[in-house]
């Protein structure tokens, strides 16, 4: 017996083949997150214990290009930590999977010690992770969620489950993400919030300009009434990047700061190819008539 064609399902009713995505496969030694993270105030240079406010669809400072609204109470630098190490896990499997891992094991990763007192710390930043909003615009893409799905936890084991929504990799579009030296930001510490802040929004440049100091201020989250004192902080903060190899030395004027940095091999090239394309262009400009 033929079938009937009328019986047909309509080709908008047909399943959708489902889509790997994936994060990229950033080196072992490096952690990577959109650029949205890292030049924003997402994970603001809290003081160790300090209160977190709880925001209501807040506009968080950010670069030009960039937009960050957050509904929750607020992260730090010490949660941007863990968030790292949980895109390092998952960047090895398929975004919306599982992404396995003992408390234990997290705990060696942050280099942090591994008592009673240390899991439900780890605890509380997983319940901060999923219950934060973010509501961020990357020029013409736009992810609105929390950075964690949600898990389960193994009570017995300590083993967690944690998921990442596969929808959040659209802010690791091309030219959208950067890596850090994971070496040089734990060398830093875990009191040394500012100098991180700053570590990982320098890594997102491969040859930062002079920065006005309430500019780097509100990139940080470094909230300060005292121009002077935030001054003072902001450069003390920089004078602990130096020794974990990550600047030569930096200027200060009146106003400003730059730094010298020491490019990674892939910001080198960068910095080549830029530099040869600007000196073609150059080249190629026509030669002005006397007439």
């Amino acid at each position: 017996m033929r079938a009937n064609p009328q019986n047909k399902a309509p080709e908008s009713h047909k399943p959708a083949l489902a889509t790997v995505i994936q994060l990229p496969l950033w080196p072992e030694a490096r952690r990577a997150a959109p650029n949205a993270v890292f030049r924003s105030a997402l994970f603001p240079a809290l003081h160790l214990g300090e209160e977190r406010e709880f925001l209501d669809n807040q506009a968080i400072a950010s670069v030009a290009g960039i937009t960050v609204l957050f509904t929750g109470k607020r992260f730090d630098q010490s949660d941007l930590d863990v968030y790292l190490e949980l895109l390092d896990l998952a960047r090895h499997r398929p975004l919306g999977t599982e992404c396995a891992f003992s408390a234990h094991g997290m705990l060696k990763r942050l280099r942090r010690t591994t008592g009673n007192s240390a899991h439900k710390w780890l605890h509380k930043v997983l319940i901060r992770l999923t219950s934060g909003v973010v509501d961020i615009t990357d020029h013409k893409k736009r992810y609105f969620g929390s950075l964690l799905e949600g898990g389960l936890k193994d009570e017995i084991t300590k083993h967690y489950c944690v998921t990442i929504n596969a929808k959040f990799a659209a802010l690791f579009g091309y030219g959208m993400w950067s890596s850090i030296d994971r070496d040089q930001r734990y060398a830093l510490g875990r009191r040394k919030a500012i100098a991180k802040a700053l570590h990982a929004y320098y890594s997102t440049h491969a040859a930062p300009g002079a920065h006005n100091f309430d500019t780097l201020a509100s990139i940080v989250g470094l909230e300060d009434s005292n121009k002077r004192r935030q001054r003072a902080r902001l450069i003390k903060a920089h004078e602990l990047l130096k020794p974990i190899g990550f600047i030569d030395g930096y200027k200060v004027r009146s106003n400003t700061i730059t730094i010298d940095p020491r490019p990674t091999p892939g910001q080198a090239r960068h910095i080549v190819n830029k530099t040869i394309q600007h000196r073609r262009d150059r080249d190629h400009q026509p030669i002005p008539s006397d007439s």
